[in-house]
Formats: C-alpha cells, structure tokens, sequence
C-alpha cells in the first residue's frame, strides 16, 4: 500500500503474477439454445380437434349468411382430417372427445347442405339421428345431450329460415312441418332436461336458459304464420314453464358468481313476465339497473325467434 500526498491510502496495481493463488475471472460466450418439444400425439389430437371445430364454425357461416358452396368443406374434412383423426383417436384413446367433435361437425354440415338446398327435410333429420347415435348408450353423457339439443334447436330455426314455398316442395305435405319443428324443440327440451339432472353435468345455468329459449320457441308455433294449433293452446303454460326455467338460471348463476349468465336469465324471466300478462311495467321495474343491457338482450330475443310480433309491439322492438 501507499500513501499519497493527501495522506489517502490507495493500492498498488499489479499483475496476476504477483497473485499465483488468484482464481482468474471466466469468461462468458453468448450461447443460445432452442428447446424443441417433442410432438405428441395428444398435441396432434388437439390440433385435429381444432381443425374440426373450426370447419364446425364455418359451416354455421354457410347456412345463416350464406357465404360460399359448403361442398369444400366437406372434401377437406374428408381428404384431410378424417383418416388423420381416426388414427390419432386409436392412438390415444381420446374416442368420446373425438365423437362430439365429429358429431356436432356432421350436424353443422348437414344444416349447410340444408340452407343451401343440397339436402331434404328427411335426410337432414337421418343425419340428426345418426350423429349422436353412438353417444346416447346407457351411460347419457350431459354434453353430448346439450349438443344434440342445440343440433334440434338450429334444425327447428332452419326449417323458419327457408322459404314456405321451397318447404313445400321438399315435402309432400307442408302442413307437416309444424309437426316436425314441434318434434325436434320437444326433443331439444327432453335431452336438457334429462342433461340437467346428471350430476356431472357443467354449466347448469346455461342449460337452464336453454330450456326456456326452448319454451319460448315452441310457444311461437302458435302464432301466425304458423298457427300451431298444439302451441297456441299450450302458449300460457310455455311461458310459464319459460319464466320458471330462467328464474332457476338467474338462482344458480348467482350461487356460482356466473354474473353474465345472472344477468341474461334474470332479464328473460323479467321479459317473460311482462308478456305473460302483457305490462311492460314490469320488464322496466325489473331491468332498471342494466337498462342498455336488457334491450340488447330483448333485440337478440327477437332475431332468434324467441319474440313474435304481439312481444314485439309490447316491447316497442
């Protein structure tokens, strides 16, 4: 050591040399490296799901806005996931997953092909049947029954959607198609209702709220034009059977802290209310504190054919 001038004592520099104990400092390279994980046939059976799920979406495109020939779609499902899918399905034993998927894709395509008058009215039902066939064994799995109903509820809005005369003539008597929609919303209603008592069934309040959109559809048989003589007999007892469906939603939704599924079922029972006996009091007392949200939802009601023109005037839509 040394003591300056300033009397402040300082160190000497000096080589490693007078240091031969001294641990040299290392040296750091950058060196980079790339972990690839290896492709398992799970991952390939999820993207195969996906696929599926995604040709799914497009065909509900092709039928309620008509955008493009649903025939590719089917060609690619065929040319390129169908055998992919079947193997990687032996392969993991992911045979239930791999059925819904391929079941509500067969339905999906079918109402395509409907909407664009490439299939009658009895072929789209044999597809119905015919989808969920191997899933309703003795074992009744819920999502499987809420994806059947879901399947009969868009067959049951797709027969509204074309036209009276293209109807007729994929029939030979068109009074039977009241008989057919009232069928399939009836068998929508039995698959969720049975779907609501398993007890591993998910999600009990959406299925709930299926239920009384099904009243609430069945319940419109009976108004013009259709004039369902059954329907219009039975529309009080629907909308009551609608009312109590979404009051149980709104129940459980609120035990679950499901605030979006609360606040639909809560606003559908305050509509159903107001249309059972026709005071539109009641809808506003109801809704007052989600006003916007509740004329969204009256709106969609509406479009999907859960209102007709008698709600439509009370609810000034």
């Amino acid at each position: 050591m040394e003591v300056d001038e300033r009397g402040a004592v300082t160190t000497n520099n000096k080589d490693e040399s007078d240091y031969p104990n001294a641990v040299p400092e290392p040296s750091y390279d950058d060196n980079w490296a790339t972990i690839v994980e290896p492709v398992t046939n799970q991952a390939i059976m999820d993207t195969l799901l996906a696929q599926v799920e995604t040709l799914t979406s497009i065909c509900g495109l092709v039928s309620t806005q008509g955008i493009g020939d649903p025939n590719w779609i089917h060609e690619f499902y065929r040319d390129c996931l169908q055998n992919k899918l079947l193997r990687v399905e032996n392969d993991t034993g992911l045979h239930h997953e791999a059925a819904l998927a391929k079941a509500k894709y067969r339905c999906a395509v079918a109402d395509a092909n409907f909407n664009t008058t490439m299939l009658d009215v009895p072929s789209y039902e044999s597809e119905l049947t015919g989808a969920y066939k191997d899933l309703s064994g003795s074992n009744p799995d819920p999502q499987a029954l809420c994806d059947s109903a879901d399947a009969e509820i868009v067959f049951a809005a797709s027969l509204l959607r074309v036209s009276k005369q293209v109807m007729e003539s994929m029939l030979d008597d068109g009074a039977k198609l009241n008989i057919i929609r009232w069928k399939h919303l009836t068998k929508a209603l039995d698959n969720l209702t049975i779907a609501g008592r398993l007890p591993n069934a998910e999600n009990l309040p959406r299925i709930h709220l299926r239920r009384g959109d099904c009243e609430l559809l069945r319940r419109r048989l009976g108004a013009a034009p259709w004039s369902y003589d059954i329907a219009a007999k039975s529309a009080s007892t629907l909308l009551k059977n609608a009312e109590i469906f979404y009051r149980v939603a709104a129940r459980l939704a609120k035990a679950e802290n499901a605030d979006d599924e609360e606040m639909e079922a809560s606003t559908k029972e305050a509509i159903v209310i107001a249309a059972s006996v026709g005071d539109l009091n009641i809808f506003r007392e109801r809704t007052e504190l989600a006003r916007t949200r509740a004329k969204e939802l009256t709106e969609e009601m509406r479009e999907d054919g859960l209102l007709g023109e008698e709600d439509t005037r009370l609810f000034a839509l």
